[in-house]
């Protein structure tokens, strides 16, 4: 009898454990912790050594963004203002190196109320909250950041999240610009011990569409995240005060890439209508590019041209009127 009673409390303490499980929430939490190494299996000449300058096509891209991209200096990059700016949440998982992902949770209910990223390269630290435990979305009136203001929720095993109140920023790594409208939306899935990252990025001024991106990466069992140190340094010697960038029609390479590949400008220069694949017949009724000889010359020509106007910049004494007027 006694023997009898006790198998019925354990039933009932058994039962009202399991009850008090059913009652959390259902998530995959926990499914994307972990040091993880991206893996370059697709995207890998754009996301290692670079895009080309000129290199748009497959991109929903404005015309806006196009003429800014045809403005871009690489050159840009060597200022010491820009040398150790971190990537925006927009493009930093198609950075390289580790990725960290942790939870924090409620230290009573073991809740998870934020997913914190770290990404390797330039030091990016993220926080993700999880919807119901998210602060108020900051004001209009506050700055926007480099990382913006991220909330997720856990669908099955999978983690969807929502980005916005981010620095007007870049999508690409050859001067495609963003503005601060633009908003990401992104899914994270792990399978096995590969995490799969999808984005779409969504700008109202310089994107026609979403643009959607995917990103693969490994477990790394013993992985560790090494610091990452930067210090802004003079590295190219130039006039004081002077920024590099380019007038519209200006930039003397941005055809480089479309005649040295034998792409046809159009088509290099992206637009929502080269992401699809009809687009293979229409390229083959757009004119040839024009010689490369004459891209070389042409080049040469904007090159002369800036050289001399640097030389007017730098020479002391010079009038004002006279570096206004040199091209």
């Amino acid at each position: 009898m006694v023997k009898a009673k006790n198998r019925l409390r354990w039933m009932a303490a058994l039962l009202a454990a399991g009850t008090t499980l059913l009652a959390l929430p259902a998530s995959g939490q926990g499914l994307v912790n972990g040091y993880w190494f991206a893996i370059f299996d697709e995207d890998q000449p754009e996301r290692v050594p670079g895009p080309d300058l000129g290199d748009f096509g497959g991109l929903p891209l404005t015309k806006a963004a196009i003429s800014i991209g045809h403005g871009w200096d690489p050159a840009e990059l060597t200022i010491p203002e820009e040398g150790c700016r971190t990537h925006p949440s927009l493009y930093g998982w198609r950075s390289v190196g580790f990725a960290r992902i942790w939870e924090e949770t409620d230290p009573y209910t073991q809740h998870p109320t934020k997913i914190k990223t770290w990404l390797q390269i330039n030091a990016q630290h993220r926080d993700i909250w999880m919807e119901d435990s998210a602060p108020p979305h900051p004001s209009p009136l506050e700055p926007n950041t480099w990382q913006g203001f991220s909330v997720a929720k856990w669908v099955g095993n999978q983690l969807l999240v929502h980005t916005d109140h981010i620095k007007g920023a870049w999508t690409r790594r050859n001067g495609l610009p963003t503005t601060d409208q633009a908003t990401m939306d992104e899914v994270f899935l792990r399978y096995g011990d590969v995490l799969t990252h999808i984005m779409m990025v969504h700008d109202p001024v310089y994107l026609s569409e979403p643009m959607v991106k995917s990103n693969e990466y490994l477990l790394d069992m013993n992985g560790r995240m090494d610091a990452y140190p930067c210090y802004p340094a003079d590295e190219t010697p130039r006039p004081e005060g002077t920024v590099p960038m380019y007038l519209p029609g200006m930039n003397p390479s941005y055809r480089d890439f479309a005649t040295r590949n034998k792409v046809p400008v159009e088509a290099a220069d992206g637009g929502a209508q080269t992401m699809l694949p009809e687009y293979q017949d229409y390229i083959k009724k757009l004119p040839p590019n024009p010689p490369r000889a004459e891209v070389d010359k042409a080049t040469q020509k904007v090159y002369a041209a800036q050289a001399e106007h640097d030389k007017l910049m730098i020479k002391p004494g010079v009038k004002a009127k006279q570096a206004k007027d040199t091209p």
